[in-house]
């Protein structure tokens, strides 16, 4: 080796020592902390204020948080039969884990306030049918079946879209006012 090439490498061994007796050394007036971070989100599905785009012979009325109140304008006709309507619900809704959607009436469709018939021209109970949209799922509900529970393998956020269908014609309605509790709810799978 040449004297030259000796001289070299002592200057780059000198350097890396000197550097690393640098790191080595720390202040006498130091502390350390080490601090974690800890949280915890709580299961939680939240459907907010329905609103109406879309109604036909029916209208939205007072909404609030679990509860919309939806009226028809004119049930039936001068022959008695139903003139059917339509209306669409949109509900702001996330659910932040697995989950079931469900949907049930209370009284299988539109039940008149009078006794039920069990014959004659006249009926007392007008069913109806849901279609609901939600992650990415679309399923119809009849009201005369017991219920609907679609499960959803995810959290999801977004709207849950509700099409609620009544249907013209068929046998006449009996006089009164008619009435259904129709419950959707968003909850933990399982």
């Amino acid at each position: 080796m040449s004297p030259r090439t000796l001289l070299a490498l002592g200057a780059l061994t000198g350097a890396v020592a000197f550097a690393g007796a640098a790191a080595a050394q720390t202040p006498e007036n130091t502390a350390t902390i080490q601090t974690t971070f800890r949280g915890q989100v709580d299961p939680a599905c939240r459907l907010s204020i329905p609103s109406s785009p879309t109604a036909d012979n029916a209208q939205l009325g007072a909404a609030g948080p679990g509860s919309a109140d939806i009226s028809i304008s004119q049930l039936a006709g001068d022959d008695g039969a139903s003139l059917g309507a339509t209306i669409v619900l949109v509900l702001p809704a996330v659910c932040n884990q697995a989950h079931t959607l469900s949907l049930a009436s209370q009284n299988g469709g539109l039940q008149g306030d009078g006794p039920p018939l069990t014959g004659g021209p006249f009926r007392s109970n007008l069913p109806y049918s849901v279609t609901v949209n939600w992650a990415d799922t679309e399923q119809t509900y009849a009201t005369e079946d017991d219920a609907l529970s679609v499960a959803v393998g995810d959290g999801a956020v977004g709207s849950v879209t509700v099409t609620i269908q009544i249907p013209p014609g068929g046998a006449p309605l009996a006089a009164g006012a008619y009435s259904d509790e129709l419950i959707l709810e968003l909850g933990a799978a399982g």
